[in-house]
């Protein structure tokens, strides 16, 4: 993984810095807020972010997780708050929120997203292989396994696939996927994330690729939007 694949763009707050793209090292990235001998390596100027707010880490495995540094006002991804103290794994495309949107910063990892693009089949992350036949889902890790086997989901690909699975077996149209899988893109002056209808089908092309034999779970309903079906799971 190359380091330059690696890094946050800055979509709301103000900083000490005229950097709105942030390249992420190996090692641990400090955000925060300056003040005094407190110089974070993203310092937001906002009074409502702590002085060290969150810390975005790389582990052994290659994986980037962030950890909420029992800020007052608290971390969210994606919209849904981590708990403090406790690492959270970071995906391509994740949305992280500071003191309730002081600041907002996406993750981006390209390596990560050119392995999405070009997989057809399910990635094995996991070599031990159970017992369980079919799809099983862990809300909270943001795991995927198919068959017992973990299967590689990009940050949209997993938003995209959860929305729909906890929604199972009722509809979910196509503005409420857009709001719940590119809330980013979303601005004071349009009610709705600016993201075509094609852009929603390929990601749903892919997103039942990745599901293999399951893919056809997904259906579509006309004119609408999607649905997950969850019989005979």
């Amino acid at each position: 993984m190359s380091i330059q694949n690696v890094y946050l763009s800055i979509k709301q707050g103000e900083t000490a810095t005229n950097q709105n793209r942030i390249p992420i090292s190996f090692n641990e990235t400090l955000l925060g807020r300056t003040w005094g001998d407190d110089f974070p390596d993203i310092p937001f100027t906002s009074q409502y972010i702590s002085r060290k707010h969150a810390l975005i880490s790389f582990d052994k495995e290659e994986n980037y997780t962030i950890v909420d540094l029992m800020s007052k006002h608290g971390t969210q991804v994606n919209h849904i708050s981590i708990e403090k103290n406790k690492p959270f794994f970071l995906r391509d495309g994740d949305c992280i929120s500071l003191a309730s949107g002081a600041a907002v910063l996406i993750f981006h990892n390209l390596s990560e997203q050119n392995l999405g693009d070009t997989l057809d089949m399910p990635l094995v992350l996991d070599k031990q292989i159970n017992d369980s036949i079919g799809i099983t889902v862990n809300v909270v890790k943001r795991e995927i396994l198919i068959d017992g086997v973990r299967i590689h989901l990009t940050s949209k690909d997993t938003e995209l696939f959860l929305l729909l699975y906890q929604r199972a077996n009722s509809a979910v149209s196509y503005n409420e996927i857009k709001i719940n899988v590119w809330p980013e893109r979303m601005t004071k002056d349009i009610e709705q994330p600016d993201v075509g209808r094609e852009e929603i089908n390929t990601l749903l092309y892919r997103l039942r690729k990745k599901l293999g034999k399951y893919g056809h779970k997904i259906i579509s309903v006309p004119r609408y939007g999607y649905m997950f079906d969850q019989e005979d799971m």
